[in-house]
């Protein structure tokens, strides 16, 4: 069976109230501050929420991935493409073990206890001590103070992300 993302909790900032209902993929746009840069939403209700869990599915990814595409209002997915995505998600997932909590951030999905953390994502260049998303689970306006701010994500822009 796969390994897939579903809603963990309602921890911190969840506006979705399904249950077992798997992850959408990510659908960041170029306002990543809104939220779709650093939170998750739901194939079902498409709301957002903060912590994930990887979990095995009976769904294939690939089913996962019309069923997206479905609730998004995509029509002109091929077979070829939602294939891609399964490909690319598998690899996505490769490092987590079941069971664990992760976050999403700027096109990465990251385990929540990550520490020491570099990268460039789809906008911006990120570098945490400790994930926003950890941290708000003490102080839960972290998570908003600093990737819900605009500014955090033009001073990091990448120049390169056009």
């Amino acid at each position: 069976m796969p390994k897939y993302l579903f809603k963990a909790n309602n921890d911190v900032i969840s506006h979705c109230e399904c249950d077992n209902e798997p992850a959408m993929s990510e659908g960041q746009m170029d306002c990543p501050w809104c939220g779709c840069g650093w939170l998750i939403s739901c194939t079902k209700c498409a709301k957002a929420f903060t912590y994930a869990q990887v979990r095995e599915t009976d769904l294939t990814l690939g089913e996962i991935s019309r069923r997206d595409a479905a609730r998004r209002g995509l029509k002109d997915v091929s077979d070829e493409m939602h294939e891609k995505w399964a490909d690319w998600m598998t690899q996505a997932l490769a490092g987590f073990e079941l069971g664990q909590i992760v976050v999403y951030v700027d096109g990465h999905y990251l385990p929540i206890d990550a520490t020491d953390v570099s990268f460039s994502g789809f906008h911006a260049h990120h570098s945490f001590n400790r994930l926003p998303h950890a941290e708000a689970l003490q102080q839960p306006e972290r998570l908003r103070d600093v990737l819900g701010k605009r500014e955090y994500w033009t001073e990091r822009e990448r120049p390169d992300r056009y």
